[in-house]
């Protein structure tokens, strides 16, 4: 058995026979006698009949006749000499197969081997040799298309081992090679020659010297290029030395002879440390290795001097580097190369055609060249092929197509040097079909009858393939064959804006099905969303206006996330009146609201700041318009008439990230977003401010950070290099002089005020920590004072300037921990200003809405105006408090921001809304509740969890007074999910079915009668009921993979059918055109919707198909008794965030989304959508998300 052959390598091959078997005696076979002649492969493959001497002479014949290259001396360049040195000391380039590999010790018959082996993967080898005692003696072996499970090639030729010597601590042989050939990923390899191997070690005083020498004279061919290589190789290593050398001829067929020559001191390639290799031929090139870096040196005119060379940077960058464009300078010039990284490309979406390519530099560095000195570019590589008129770091998008391979390397200089690092790859995936609309009209209304045309291309093809097919789409779209759409969209939907799908197909088998939405827009909806009243979490975010033009005042605010409402100030509190229902679009998360009359009807709009983008509500019964987006991150932003027009211009300071300071600031007109007035930059800036300042009529923009610019020439005016305060500035006349004043603040420590007309400080004051400052009139006749909120527990307080000092006016206690957004307004409509603030924010207890009255001097908290915080919401159903009086009732899991227990929430058509006193601790945060009359009574009634700290209960509640009617009571070990309303009993009166921990309970509530219960072998999923020919079914799910029909019994349930599958949602549903119902199951684990048929004792898998959308809830559809669809909530986009969106869509039995929601807000919360068939026939539903409550398609 032998090592693989190296070619070119100072140890090339180590032979040992032990294991494969010996005996007999043999002594040297002389020549064949007679006179006829014999060829050189006739004796190779006839080994054994001949001596070394003639298997030498032969194999060296046809190693010189396989070779019919070049021989005169090569042009040496540094290409040439890297392509050597591949070629001698990389595995890679040139690796001769695993041989003799076959155990033959059983086959041996008097010294003598004669056999054929099959190989493991195909063909066979044939031995004929002898082998003696002492192992020496010599065996052909003839390989036809041996395939063996260490090489992964098949093999062909002839080959021979003469074995002059062996010992324990020696051995002497030769390996003979006749048109040894092999193929490696299409490249043909043939081997032909003689390679002799005198190896072995001997021992001095314990120390052990190892030796190799080596003889080559062999002729290989890779591909079409042809080699020949004849030469010497010797390795001496002893302890404390270790001697690598080789002197050869190396000829490459299209260049020409080489004579090399290496001393290698120090190890292999690739970690030569210290050495030389010597390259000759038409000049004298050399390989110089020194300590990792490697100098490339060439004497041009031969005289001994070296006269021009490089740097080469490792001996990766001399195996795998591109050499080709090293520029070779003067001995005195040379510059180490830089050490360059592939660039670095992440992402987590796939990359195709219509995705631009961007990435990121890779490392550089340059030991003996300032960083600053250095300079890169990109090489993009297309398929391989450089791509030249791409240097930068993005690849444009359409210029590759799928499957196409985008390659990319990072080229640095160092102006002596150009290194190319390695490349990174890319590929691209099958780009999605895209599908375009022509004549579709900009908005569709309800009832409008229109036509367009659909026209579906494939980005990869670049080209039109014409009209498609209608795959899926709303009732009464038709297509013809030249693509034409007719549709008359429906006069009745949920939303202000309804997305219709559309589904289309180039019609061929297996053809991508390509989704778009057509939106229809109805002013005339009127969706009912309400939240609890929460308070912003940055400054500058309330305003006190009449904004639903009713004559009075609410106060517009945020939570600074994703909800923009109103409130009304009525009988001593705050009711939310209005709330924006949808997440804004293109926004992200609202930073801040403001409010300017932006279309000139006298009263004032919403403009909400959001995180990358401004939008506009001027009517609060339509949709917000998006005025702009920016990719950067919006901080603040303030309003002012800068140029005295009687419009506002909008000043916003923004950055590339979304927290800390920023350092950029834009001036816009509102209606040309896209243009801005002014730019400036001001770093470390946290606040700006807007006011007149000095003695002209124009606006100034006022900094924190202590800059001051005119907005009629943007011309700086003051810069203060310590700045107007850390955080905070506000701007405003509080001394009276006609003239406003600068005010910064400190978040620790001080409040200063400044004059910008005499460039100098008025005044400060001390104040431990303050999170807000603002300005404004107490009273319609006194001057502005300045309004400072402390931050932790402390008080808001108003100041005047007199007499260059500042004074207090009043501190009014802030109630709770921090303030925010200190606003003055006439909230309560009373004709007299309250002041209002946030608090609780920088605390994790409750967030609470403070109002204050104020006069010119005093100010005193209106207590029963205080709001209370509700956490999340789940949807109960409809109830009448009394016959006739109907509430939407939602369960409020938790309140006060998690430290306090659970409401009830009972919300008129109207919107306004009461609730109860805590129900419970629920500290086991139960969730579900459902609507019910269980006594028949006609007033309503709800079942509910009632935990009181972590012991799980239920209760039946009397809604009209929230009074307990009838509760179970229980311990840790209880724990109530989900509660369904059923005539379980068939009594005509509703009773309970809830899951407890793993039991499922069926209770008689008014008769306080306990009817059955099955308890679940596995962890709890879902379960839904229903009646069907008399009977009752519940469908209950369990664990991962057990959905099973239970039947009720005397006391319990028996197991009707059961399937193989895990269900995380659960709806019975007609789905077809009979009476039966159908079960729809939610397999998250697969993402797919299933639907059953259901019989007594069976249950039929009709449809699995996969669904685009994580649904969270699902019922079916009441509009229709038979071929119902399904309503479901999914998470929009795919985000699960707390901050997240939701959608509220229908969907068929067969997956295919016929309309949805725009982005609702909050996160879809499980068992909390109802809906029920209106008086006028058309859909209603009720549903909460954890953020929002929500009432839609209600009657007016």
């Amino acid at each position: 058995m032998t090592r693989s052959v190296r070619l070119g390598t100072f140890s090339i091959i180590a032979l040992s026979l032990a294991a494969c078997g010996g005996g007999g005696s043999d002594s040297d076979v002389s020549d064949n006698g007679g006179s006829t002649p014999v060829s050189s492969s006739s004796i190779i493959l006839n080994a054994k009949d001949y001596t070394p001497s003639r298997l030498n002479t032969a194999a060296k014949a046809i190693a010189n006749a396989q070779y019919q290259g070049e021989t005169d001396n090569a042009e040496v360049d540094i290409e040439l000499v890297q392509q050597a040195f591949n070629l001698l000391f990389n595995d890679s380039v040139m690796t001769v197969p695993e041989l003799a590999e076959q155990d033959f010790s059983n086959d041996i018959n008097g010294g003598t081997i004669k056999k054929t082996y099959a190989c493991a993967l195909g063909g066979s080898v044939a031995y004929d040799g002898k082998v003696s005692d002492t192992l020496t003696g010599t065996i052909a072996m003839n390989y036809q298309n041996c395939w063996l499970h260490s090489n992964g090639v098949a093999i062909s030729g002839s080959t021979a081992i003469a074995i002059e010597s062996v010992s324990d601590s020696a051995a002497k042989y030769s390996m003979y090679f006749d048109s040894l050939t092999w193929n490696i990923e299409g490249i043909p390899y043939t081997l032909s020659g003689v390679v002799s191997i005198d190896e072995g070690y001997n021992e001095t005083n314990g120390n052990y010297h190892f030796y190799v020498d080596t003889n080559q004279h062999v002729a290989f061919t890779i591909g079409a290029e042809q080699y020949k290589l004849v030469g010497n190789y010797n390795i001496s290593d002893s302890p404390g030395e270790s001697v690598n050398h080789a002197e050869l001829d190396f000829y490459v067929g299209s260049k020409g002879k080489l004579a090399i020559e290496a001393e290698g001191p120090e190890y292999l390639s690739p970690y030569m440390y210290m050495g030389e290799v010597v390259v000759a031929g038409d000049k004298t090139a050399t390989l110089l290795f020194e300590e990792g870096i490697i100098r490339y040196l060439e004497d041009t005119d031969n005289d001994g001097n070296y006269d021009v060379g490089t740097f080469i940077v490792d001996a990766y960058d001399l195996i795998g580097g591109n050499l080709a464009d090293r520029s070779l300078v003067a001995i005195a010039d040379m510059s180490i190369p830089p050490t360059v990284y592939a660039p670095e490309f992440y992402t987590w979406d796939s990359v195709d055609t219509t995705t631009p390519i961007t990435v990121s530099p890779g490392y550089y560095n340059d030991s003996d060249t300032d960083y600053e000195d250095l300079s890169f570019s990109y090489r993009w590589y297309l398929n391989g092929v450089l791509v030249e008129d791409v240097t930068g770091d993005t690849f444009p998008a359409y210029r590759a197509v799928f499957n196409d391979v985008v390659e990319v390397s990072m080229v640095v200089s160092d102006s002596a040097n150009t290194v190319e690092s390695g490349r990174t790859s890319i590929t691209l995936s099958d780009a999605p079909a895209q599908v375009a609309f022509e004549n579709l009209p900009e908005s569709v209304s309800p009832g409008e009858y229109i036509e367009f045309r659909a026209i579906v291309s494939d980005p990869d093809l670049g080209d039109n393939q014409g009209a498609p097919t209608l795959v899926s789409a709303p009732a009464g779209a038709t297509i013809n064959e030249d693509g034409l759409i007719s549709w008359q969209a429906p006069s009745n939907q949920l939303f202000k804006t309804q997305l219709y799908e559309f589904g289309f197909s180039t019609g061929e088998e297996g053809a991508e099905v390509v989704k778009t939405d057509v939106s229809v827009t109805n002013n005339d909806v009127q969706e009912l969303a309400r939240s609890g009243i929460e308070v912003p979490k940055m400054n500058n975010s309330m305003v006190v206006g009449d904004f639903d033009h009713d004559g009075d005042n609410e106060v517009l605010s945020t939570d600074s996330a994703n909800r923009v409402f109103l409130l009304s100030y009525q009988n001593g509190s705050y009711n939310q009146t209005w709330m924006y229902p949808y997440k804004i679009e293109h926004g992200e998360t609202v930073k801040q609201v403001l409010s300017t009359d932006f279309d000139n009807d006298d009263y004032p709009d919403i403009l909400v700041i959001s995180e990358h983008g401004v939008s506009i509500v001027t009517d609060i019964d339509e949709a917000a318009t998006t005025l702009f987006t920016t990719d950067n991150f919006i901080h603040s932003a303030v309003l002012g008439d800068i140029d005295n027009d009687g419009d506002d211009e909008l000043a916003y300071l923004y950055s590339s990230r979304d927290y800390g300071d920023a350092n950029n600031i834009v001036v816009v007109d509102l209606n040309s977003p896209e243009s801005p007035l002014f730019t400036f930059t001001a770093e470390n800036t946290y606040e700006i401010a807007l006011g007149n300042v000095d003695s002209d009529a124009q606006l100034e923009l006022v900094t924190n950070s202590g800059l001051v610019y005119d907005l009629d020439t943007g011309e700086n005016q003051w810069f203060l290099n310590s700045g107007f305060g850390s955080h905070h500035i506000a701007v405003a006349d509080i001394n009276g002089d006609g003239i406003d004043e600068i005010v910064g603040a400190d978040s620790w420590s001080y409040i200063y005020v400044y004059s910008a007309q005499d460039k100098s400080q008025i005044t400060s004051v001390e104040n431990f920590n303050t999170c807000d400052i603002s300005a404004g009139k107490l009273t319609d006749d006194s001057n502005p004072v300045l309004l400072v909120g402390d931050c932790q527990w402390g008080n808001v307080h108003a100041m005047k300037l007199s007499n260059n000092t500042l004074t207090s006016v009043f501190s009014v206690d802030m109630v709770d921990h921090g303030s925010t957004s200190l606003t003055l307004g006439d909230a309560d409509n009373d004709g007299l200003n309250e002041l209002l603030w946030g608090t609780g924010t920088t605390s994790s207890g409750e967030d609470l809405l403070v109002t204050a009255d104020v006069t010119a001097t005093s100010a005193t908290i209106k207590t029963t105006a205080t709001t209370h915080q509700l956490d999340s919401f789940n949807a109960a159903g409809w109830a009448d408090l009394y016959p006739g009086d109907e509430r939407a009732v939602f369960f409020v899991p938790s309140t006060g921001s998690g430290y306090d227990g659970s409401k009830v929430l009972l919300m008129e058509n109207s919107g306004n809304y009461i609730t109860s006193e805590e129900i419970s601790s629920n500290w086991d945060n139960s969730s579900i509740a459902v609507t019910t009359d269980y006594n028949n009574d006609g007033a309503g009634d709800l079942f509910l969890p009632s935990a009181e700290t972590y012991d799980g209960a239920f209760a039946a509640m009397r809604l009209n007074d929230f009074s307990i009617q009838y509760e179970i009571t229980g311990d840790y070990s209880n724990n109530v999910s989900v509660i369904k309303a059923f005539d379980f009993n068939n009594d005509g009166f509703d009773d309970a079915v809830y899951v407890d921990g793993r039991t499922l309970k069926a209770v008689d509530v008014n008769n306080q009668v306990m009817l059955a219960t099955y308890t679940m072998p596995q962890y709890f999923r879902d379960f839904d009921i229903v009646a069907m020919n008399g009977n009752v079914y519940v469908a209950l799910s369990q664990g991962d993979d057990i959905t099973q029909l239970l039947k009720p019994t005397t006391s319990g349930f028996s197991i009707q059918a059961s399937a193989d599958i895990s269900c995380a949602r659960l709806a019975f549903i007609n789905a077809d055109s009979d009476a039966a119902a159908e079960l729809a199951c939610y397999n998250n684990q697969n993402q797919s919707l299933v639907i059953f048929d259901v019989a007594d004792t069976s249950l039929t898998k009709t449809s699995d198909v996969s669904v685009s959308k994580v649904i969270v809830d699902m019922v079916a559809n009441p509009v229709t008794a038979t071929e119902q669809t399904l309503l479901v909530t999914t998470a929009h986009d795919d985000d699960w965030s707390y901050y997240s969106a939701s959608e509220l869509s229908e969907m068929t039995v067969e997956g295919i989304s016929i309309w949805k929601s725009p982005a609702l807000i909050g996160p879809a919360r499980s068992h909390s959508l109802h809906a029920r068939k209106s008086a006028e026939g058309s859909l209603e539903v009720m549903m909460a998300t954890s953020r929002v409550m929500y009432w839609l398609g209600r009657a007016n």
